[in-house]
């Protein structure tokens, strides 16, 4: 089993993603995009190679553990940028393509996440989202990018859930990451960790 520390932009970071959280009532740290990467919300909770491309999924194995940081921000209000943890995913079933994906979740009757990039799973509407893209709210090129990088890399991990919480989150300081890791990891190229400095970085969170 090996752990993977990962960061991601939450929909509570931007004003437009406020506003959607306000008008549909979302919950605040669900990703910001109309792709939902990763798609946290899902009965078994998806990544793909959407964001990363193949810095990270290529390299997980079913069993393995993959855990979510928010970016640096100043959060909910708070004066301080700070990080959130926001979940723990096991990995449970790893396939080779969306499609393959796709019919493992519907044999389930489960929704498909809308990480899965599949032509009968639509994105989500742009009011949803906060579009701060190079496409803006242009939803249908910023699909198309979506549905390229999946044909780059079409590995597609449907996980459950050790740890998640997208409604208020416990905070990251940089020292707790120091405490837990001897450092502050960088996320971009999703590192593997230590599962006992990953239970450390869990006993500071109080989760």
């Amino acid at each position: 089993m090996a752990a993977f520390l990962n960061s991601y932009n939450p929909l509570v970071r931007y004003p437009a993603g406020r506003q959607a959280i306000d008008q549909y009532g979302l919950p605040p740290f669900v990703d910001y995009s109309c792709r939902r990467e990763p798609d946290f919300e899902s009965n078994y909770p998806s990544i793909s190679a959407l964001c990363r491309v193949d810095k990270l999924v290529p390299r997980v194995q079913r069993g393995d553990l993959v855990v979510y940081l928010t970016n640096k921000d100043r959060y909910l209000g708070s004066e301080a940028s700070h990080r959130r943890l926001v979940a723990i995913l096991v990995v449970k079933e790893r396939f080779t393509s969306h499609r393959e994906a796709a019919t493992w979740y519907q044999e389930r009757d489960e929704p498909l996440p809308r990480n899965c990039m599949v032509p009968d799973n639509l994105p989500l509407p742009i009011e949803q989202t906060a579009p701060i893209t190079e496409f803006k709210t242009d939803l249908r090129r910023w699909d198309l990018e979506y549905y390229r990088r999946a044909r780059q890399c079409g590995i597609f991990l449907a996980c459950t859930a050790d740890y998640r919480e997208l409604d208020e989150p416990p905070i990251v300081t940089d020292d707790m990451l120091r405490v837990a890791f001897g450092r502050v990891p960088g996320t971009q190229n999703p590192p593997s960790v230590r599962l006992e400095d990953l239970q450390t970085l869990r006993r500071l969170c109080h989760v």
